[in-house]
């Protein structure tokens, strides 16, 4: 028995060395976890090195500049490059034109205007910059890149206000800047290329990852059995993975037909569903492991092992930019063969993942030789693009919806406020709260709260990095610091923004420093109290400024959830329903609303709500939906192989009175948990299945705490 159990631990480090599959669950991935159940997001795979470049000389270059020729104002043609490089969305050429040309234009005039504004007096500059932060504040209806032009407007703005100037040194203001958005324009568009679809390709891989994390961890404890710390772990794999495959979906749903770019979102979107169905591959083989109370046959650990291996190839594929589909497709038949010679559950998912890498490979295949199936393109209207027909008038209008308006006023009165704290308190460098404020306020409190943390841990640590580089070295010497500090600032853009700001913050204080100088400590702190102030403002705005009535609330969230996998388990069970579509689809809803309901439990526990006890006893009710759903996701896996169920499956063979039976029970279950009914669902307790029936209490046990 040692001797089988050494040769387990070497075939374990021989998968984690070869195909970089975590030992357990790495401390990365548990870090990803649990920050993104507090609506803080770090993806390491993003990181662009050579947009780090481009930004590097961009800004280098004017900063060199601006210290040759001893000219202190040109710094803002090295704040125009930063900001260039930084509004740059990547992707095909046509949008990131767009993009940059737009930045370039809109800051050039604010720059003058609120430089030449600010030089008329108070009762001037604060109407002014109050209607230019709205106007701003609006681009958050129309996209991310209208997003990001927005906001790094918004910032030109409040920063140009804090150099007033006679209206020709305002003139001259502006021309700095459009030379820096010009110089920075070139060099993105014309250095270093880079794969337009290598965010893409990276976030598609960055999925299949966490797969391979979770076989790998359900594999570790295929001989443990279920305890709280495994099921929270895989329950965190779960949550993860969802949350990557929608975010991924959305990413390849925005590349155009640009430069070659349906073939490339036909590939990437068949790794994504391939990876949605191998997802639910792993969800059965989880509660088949669950039920087995630790006593995995070697079979499961088998093709446990084999899911890992098959992940890790394709994963390597989707990076590549041509990947090899006949690889792919004698991977795909060597699992389908070993699914012949297998039984149960395992079988069925080791199939569903051979079928799924066929079908990738032969989407891979099509994409290459440049055809589609039929429809392909389906579903491309509608997706909001600006150079749609009537795009004008969905923009305009869109304008002035509610959600857009409201955000931009209540950052346009919180910038003001901002502006006027620090010009009472006689605080320097008002521009680090007034930029503070833009960057932290989100259209949804529960999302500016993360990012004020991140804001103000940024920021402190990134002026405490100044203040050393300012007292210990001099100008020259930092001056060759703001290359590197450049590089990683953009480098680290799509990671975290922790680290964004960690870095941005050093930069953006060696580059003003050009024009006023100062260094040190007392420099530092005053910097972070304006930091610390503009962010605490912001997230006071969120929330006294017209506070968003929150849409779903807790309750109603879980009662959608319920609802979501109970009208997927009833589908699965319905033989009269043979639409493969619908039941994916219903499956898709069910991830999107428990892990939704879950994250929101987080953050609620985040807030130190009272009712915590209650939030314990949604914790038991959201387990016993992952349960009733990896039953539900083993039924259908049994249902597509032709199969007949497993003892203890939640639905047994497709039988249209019980599919029936679950929609009376999921409709009950909701209406009870949104306060709009008070009677148990109507069924006879002796059918249930065992994870029915812990849905059933949990759902009790919840409505009888509130």
């Amino acid at each position: 028995m040692p001797a089988r159990g050494a040769m387990r631990d070497r075939g374990r480090a021989r998968l984690r060395r070869l195909f970089g599959a975590p030992a357990r669950a790495s401390r990365v991935a548990r870090l990803g976890h649990w920050l993104g159940m507090r609506a803080i997001l770090i993806a390491p795979e993003q990181v662009g090195l050579r947009e780090g470049l481009r930004a590097a000389v961009a800004v280098g270059v004017m900063m060199g500049l601006a210290t040759g020729l001893g000219q202190p104002l040109m710094a803002w043609s090295a704040f125009a490059a930063f900001w260039t490089c930084l509004v740059d969305p990547g992707g095909p050429r046509r949008p990131r034109l767009r993009a940059m040309v737009m930045f370039g234009g809109i800051g050039t005039l604010l720059a003058g205007v609120m430089s030449c504004v600010a030089g008329m007096g108070l009762a001037v500059a604060f109407p002014v910059l109050a209607a230019v932060t709205f106007l701003c504040g609006l681009g958050r209806g129309h996209g991310a890149a209208a997003t990001q032009v927005g906001v790094l407007a918004a910032i030109v703005g409040v920063v140009a206000v804090c150099y007033p100037m006679s209206p020709s040194g305002a003139l001259a203001l502006a021309g700095l800047f459009a030379l820096g958005a010009g110089w920075a324009l070139a060099i993105c568009t014309l250095a270093w290329p880079v794969d337009p679809y290598a965010p893409a390709r990276r976030a598609t891989a960055a999925l299949l990852r966490e797969e391979a994390g979770m076989a790998y961890d359900l594999l570790d404890r295929a001989d443990t059995g279920p305890d709280l710390a495994g099921r929270s772990r895989i329950g965190a794999y779960r949550r993860a993975i969802r949350a990557r495959i929608e975010r991924t979906r959305g990413m390849v749903g925005t590349i155009g037909a640009e430069e070659g770019g349906s073939p490339v979102r036909r590939a990437l979107s068949a790794g994504i569903e391939a990876g949605d169905r191998v997802f639910v591959a792993l969800i059965a083989m989880e509660h088949d492991l669950a039920a087995s109370h630790g006593r995995a046959r070697p079979a499961d650990r088998r093709v446990l092992r084999r899911m890992v291996v098959a992940i890790a190839r394709t994963r390597q594929q989707v990076l590549r930019v041509d990947p090899d589909h006949a690889r792919m497709r004698r991977l795909a038949a060597s699992l389908r063969r070993q699914a012949r010679t297998t039984q149960g559950v395992a079988a069925q998912a080791l199939g569903v993942c051979g079928d799924a890498l066929r079908d990738l490979a032969e989407a891979w295949a099509q994409a290459a030789g440049g055809t589609a199936a039929p429809h392909a393109e389906a579903g491309r209207a509608g997706t909001g693009l600006p150079d749609a027909p009537g795009a004008r008038g969905a923009l305009w209008r869109r304008m002035i919806l509610p959600h857009a308006a409201r955000h931009a006023a209540r950052l346009s009165v919180a910038v003001v406020v901002a502006y006027g704290l620090t010009i009472l308190l006689g605080l320097p460098y008002a521009y680090w709260a007034t930029m503070a404020v833009v960057v932290v306020m989100q259209p949804q409190a529960a999302t500016t709260g993360p990012r004020m943390v991140e804001r103000m841990l940024g920021s402190v640590a990134g002026g405490i990095v100044a203040a050393v580089l300012g007292v210990s070295l001099p100008m020259p010497a930092t001056v060759l610091l703001i290359f590197p500090l450049a590089a990683a600032t953009i480098a680290l853009r799509s990671v975290n923004y922790t680290l964004f700001v960690l870095f941005l913050t050093p930069l953006f204080v060696l580059v003003t420093d050009l024009g006023s100088p100062g260094h040190g400590w007392g420099v530092a702190l005053a910097r972070a109290v304006d930091n610390v102030l503009g962010s605490v403002v912001g997230l006071l705005g969120c929330l006294v400024l017209w506070p968003e009535r929150t849409a779903v609330h807790f309750s109603a969230r879980l009662a959608e959830a319920v609802a979501a996998n109970m009208r997927y388990l009833a589908l699965v069970a319905d033989p009269a329903v043979s639409d493969i579509a619908r039941i994916e689809a219903a499956r898709r809803d069910a991830g999107v609303a428990s892990t939704a309901a879950e994250i929101a439990r987080q953050r609620l526990r985040l807030e130190g709500l009272r009712r915590s006890a209650r939030l314990d006893r949604a914790a038991d009710l959201l387990l016993a939906l992952r349960q009733v759903a990896g039953g539900a996701s083993v039924a259908w896996l049994e249902r597509m192989s032709g199969q007949a169920p497993q003892d203890g499956a939640p639905d047994g063979p497709p039988d249209g009175r019980r599919a029936a039976a679950y929609a009376v029970i999921g409709a009950a279950l909701a209406a009870r948990l949104r306060g709009e009914g008070t009677a148990p669902p109507p069924v006879d307790s002796g059918e249930l299945s065992p994870d029915i029936a812990h849905l059933l209490r949990a759902a009790d046990a919840y409505a009888a705490h509130g």
